[in-house]
């Protein structure tokens, strides 16, 4: 057998075992989902934004028959109930950034635009009663209690992620921020933070004049919605690991697994007090910071 043949072989030998482990030992439905999230504090009316990747062998296999992002998006909504709300970033872009994304005259269309925030999200957009915002830049998708009011106005505020934006609504209800096999990285929040202590960095945070970025609404109607992006300056300051460290400190972020899926869940009010005592103490996690990386 040459050497190129073992690792194929190899590979594939892993692949059906995986998929095996996710069928039978990994195997877990949605009420073993909520009980796992009301382990992690979730629990029914609360609002809870989701950050998720989706792996094919995760182990979810609803009332034993083979699973699926839709499924998953399912238990979600039952996990918070009809009075809670389920929130998940839709941003249309990735790997790139907004100032990039605005540059070169992207339209998001409420309707039509996919998420690239992976295929949970897109299914999440799609489902039936979910409404999306009018944030050029970071639209969210909603679904539950006073959903419509939870987004309304984003594209009234240039800073998509700053008091006046849903974002900041996020803390009003003291939403919990769920993490599903996706690094910490992912969570748009964090951004809402930024706003909150940009006054205390030494480095500009937004740019000076908002861009104008375009949108299509529900009804069909084009319009410019002027949007501050962060400077260049700022995203090379940021350091996230030491914001991690602080939440981590803090005892802020709870983990659980089900079958062969990460759970994480930090309180988003939990966050907001940590980077306010971080920045009090003359630190955040930005290089100006008194622990430059």
């Amino acid at each position: 057998m040459s050497r190129t043949a073992q690792p194929s072989l190899y590979r594939r030998a892993r692949r059906q075992l995986k998929s095996l482990l996710a069928r039978t030992l990994w195997a877990y439905d949605g009420a073993a989902l909520a009980a796992a999230l009301r382990r992690l504090g979730v629990k029914p009316g609360d609002t809870l934004m989701v950050h998720a990747s989706w792996l094919a062998d995760n182990g979810f296999t609803p009332s034993g028959k083979g699973g699926g992002p839709a499924a998953f998006v399912a238990a979600l909504q039952q996990a918070v109930g009809p009075d809670g709300l389920l929130v998940m970033p839709t941003m249309t872009y990735h790997d790139e950034s907004s100032a990039s994304f605005l540059a070169r005259g992207a339209v998001m269309d409420v309707r039509r635009s996919a998420s690239r925030m992976g295929l949970l999200s897109e299914v999440f957009r799609r489902a039936r009663g979910v409404e999306r915002s009018l944030s050029p830049t970071h639209p969210l998708a909603a679904w539950g209690r006073d959903a419509g009011a939870f987004l309304a106005g984003h594209e009234a505020t240039p800073a998509s992620f700053g008091p006046d934006s849903p974002f900041a609504r996020l803390v009003a209800r003291d939403a919990r921020i769920l993490l599903v096999d996706a690094p910490f990285s992912t969570i748009t929040f964090t951004h809402f933070l930024e706003d909150r202590i940009r006054h205390s960095l030494a480095m500009p945070f937004y740019e000076a004049a908002p861009v104008p970025g375009q949108v299509v609404d529900s009804q069909g109607n084009r319009l410019t919605v002027p949007t501050l992006v962060i400077t260049e300056a700022a995203n090379a300051a940021r350091r996230e690991p030491r914001l991690v460290a602080a939440l981590e400190h803090a005892g802020a972020i709870r983990r659980a697994r089900v079958g062969n899926t990460s759970l994480a869940v930090i309180d988003a009010q939990a966050m907001v007090d940590t980077i306010d005592r971080m920045v009090a103490a003359g630190d955040s996690f930005f290089a100006d910071g008194r622990a430059i990386t």
